[in-house]
């Protein structure tokens, strides 16, 4: 079996186990939703010239704000399993100068697919932890004396983890507060042979969402 047919199998295999656990307890926190969330983040770049030069505890930061939409359910026991898609446009830049040169870095977006697992307290609280994967979209420029050396736009990638609560109305909306962390990988640009520049960036997100359970 292909890998991708193993995926799609094990993907199909999940959804069907959360459909049918959802007859076992019929919960205000079960079924499909869609929602938006506004909220806060900061990106904290190491950068390294590749000799050993480098800053260490860059910080960017602004706001970010996007959608969500995702599908969970609720056992017996009051365990909540459920996943998520997520799509927000970040607003978080940088500017540092490196001796006579000038770097800037712009986050323009980011998405990722989470798995929460979590506890139902009553018909109306939720608690939750997550844990999933995140991809951003960066810009990169470096500059010396206002003339454009460089510019690199790349994807960064890496695993994500997080708390939340949810507070689940009657009239099916839900209102939601999350902390999640990102440990995104290494990104890697060489904007001249010879010359290679590393940046190592995690990234902190606190999040305010209003949704619609179906």
């Amino acid at each position: 079996m292909h890998q991708k047919t193993r995926i799609g199998v094990a993907v199909a295999g999940a959804f069907t186990l959360l459909a049918s656990a959802s007859a076992a307890h019929a919960s205000p926190f079960h079924g499909a939703y869609v929602g938006g969330q506004l909220g806060w983040a900061s990106y904290d770049t190491d950068y390294d010239e590749g000799d050993g030069d480098g800053i260490s505890g860059i910080s960017a930061s602004g706001f970010t704000g996007g959608a969500m939409a995702g599908f969970g359910t609720v056992l017996d026991n009051g365990l909540y399993l459920g996943g998520e898609v997520d799509f927000q446009s970040e607003d978080a830049d940088l500017t540092v100068r490196l001796e006579d040169a000038e770097l800037g870095q712009d986050i323009k977006y980011s998405y990722g697919l989470t798995g929460r697992i979590g506890h139902v307290v009553n018909d109306q609280v939720l608690f939750y932890g997550l844990a999933g994967y995140q991809y951003a979209r960066t810009d990169t420029r470096l500059s010396e004396d206002g003339d454009q050396l460089a510019r690199f736009k790349d994807n960064i990638n890496g695993g994500r983890l997080g708390l939340g609560v949810e507070y689940q109305m009657d009239n099916r909306m839900f209102l939601r507060a999350e902390y999640s962390y990102t440990f995104f990988g290494r990104e890697t640009i060489r904007p001249e042979p010879g010359t290679t520049l590393r940046f190592d960036t995690d990234a902190s997100r606190f999040m305010l969402g209003v949704g619609y359970r179906f």
